[in-house]
C-alpha cells in the first residue's frame, strides 16, 4: 500500500500569540522519517485568521553534502481550516544516506516561516530483491575455535573477501578467511530491519581486518545536520566481542546482548557487507548496490533452524 507524506499542522485558533508559538506547527513527519513512495502531499489544519494573504508558500529540495537542488516551489490558495498540499511524484525512490529532502514554509505576508527535515525515501516497492545470508544454527556450548568446522566451506563472497555466519542462543559467530592487504571488511547489523533511509543508532558495525594484524572493533553512527550537510560520527560500541585465528579463518563471537537482538529461529535481521579499501572507500558490498549509511540498501540476514 502507497504510503503518503502527510505534514500535520496545529490549530492555534483563540491562542494569544508570543515569541514562542508559531502560525503554523509541524507535528508529522518527525525528523528522520523514512517516506515509502516518491508522492509529496501536505496535509494541514490551520487557523485561518493568521493567514491575511491567504496564501501558503512550500518549497521542497534535497539537499546534500551542502548543496540544495529545489524541486519544486508552489504557492498555496488557503481557503478552509483543513487543506492539502501536493507536490505530486518527484521522481526519486531513493533519498537518504548523505541526503535528505526538506520542506520549507513560509506564510505569505508575514514572517512566520520555518522548515522540517531531514526527511528521506525508501521506496521499497522498487528495490531489487535483498540477497540473504543464511547463519547456521550451531550447539549453545559451542566453543569459538569451533565455529569455524561448524560453517564448513559455504562461504559468501564480497569482492576478494569471504566469510560465513554461525549462531545459538548466546552469540553470533562472524567466520571469514585471512587475506593480505589492508583492506577491512565491515558487516552491518539493523536488528529492527527497519529498511531506513537513515542510519539510526542502534544500528551495529563490526569491523574486522583481514590480515595478520588482526584487529576487531564495534561501531555505531550519531548523526547530525551540520551547515546543511548530513554528518555520520563514528563512535565506540561497547562491547564485549571476541576473536580467535583457526588455521586460514578468523571467528569473531558477538554476545547477543551487545546487539540489543533476540535470537529465535528464522529470525531476520538487516544486514549488510562492505569491504573498504586502504583510503577508507567501499570497494565491494552485499548486496552489490549497498549504501553503507542507507539501510534500505542491506539485505538480510536469516537464522537458521
Amino acid at each position: 500500500m502507497a504510503v503518503r507524506f502527510g505534514v500535520a499542522v496545529l490549530l492555534f485558533a483563540g491562542i494569544i500569540r508570543s515569541g514562542f508559538s508559531q502560525a503554523i506547527s509541524f507535528n508529522t513527519p518527525l525528523p528522520w522519517v523514512s517516506l515509502r513512495n516518491d508522492t509529496i502531499i501536505v496535509r494541514a489544519q490551520i487557523d485561518t485568521a493568521a493567514f491575511k494573504n491567504k496564501q501558503l508558500s512550500l518549497t521542497l529540495a534535497t539537499i546534500k553534502n551542502g548543496k540544495t537542488s529545489t524541486i519544486a516551489s508552489k504557492v498555496f490558495p488557503v481557503k478552509d481550516p483543513s487543506g492539502e498540499f501536493s507536490f505530486g511524484k518527484i521522481k526519486k525512490k531513493l533519498v537518504g544516506g548523505e541526503e535528505f529532502l526538506r520542506v520549507k514554509w513560509a506564510v505569505k505576508g508575514s514572517e512566520d516561516k520555518g522548515s522540517v527535515e531531514p526527511i528521506g525515501i525508501a521506496d521499497l516497492s522498487v528495490q531489487t530483491e535483498t540477497d540473504t545470508v543464511r547463519a547456521v544454527h550451531v550447539a549453545d556450548n559451542m566453543a569459538i575455535k569451533d565455529a569455524a568446522a561448524a560453517v564448513g566451506e559455504k562461504f559468501s563472497q564480497t569482492g576478494k573477501m569471504a566469510y560465513s555466519f554461525a549462531w545459538n542462543k548466546n552469540a553470533l559467530f562472524a567466520v571469514h578467511k585471512k587475506g593480505a592487504g589492508k583492506d577491512t571488511l565491515k558487516f552491518a547489523f539493523d536488528g529492527k530491519s527497519g529498511k531506513n533511509a537513515f542510519l539510526s543508532y542502534p544500528d551495529r558495525f563490526v569491523v574486522s581486518t583481514v590480515s595478520d594484524s588482526i584487529i576487531v572493533k564495534g561501531v555505531h553512527y550519531k548523526r547530525d545536520i551540520k551547515k546543511d550537510s548530513l554528518v555520520y560520527t563514528s563512535e565506540e560500541w561497547r562491547n564485549e566481542m571476541t576473536h580467535e585465528v583457526v588455521g586460514d579463518k578468523i571467528v569473531v563471537r558477538i554476545p547477543w546482548f551487545d546487539t540489543g537482538m533476540i535470537p529465535f529461529e528464522e529470525r531476520t535481521i538487516g544486514f549488510g557487507a562492505f569491504v573498504v579499501g586502504a583510503k577508507g572507500k567501499t570497494v565491494a558490498a552485499l548486496p552489490a548496490s549497498a549504501q553503507v549509511f542507507i539501510p534500505a540498501t542491506w539485505g538480510v540476514m536469516l537464522l537458521q533452524k
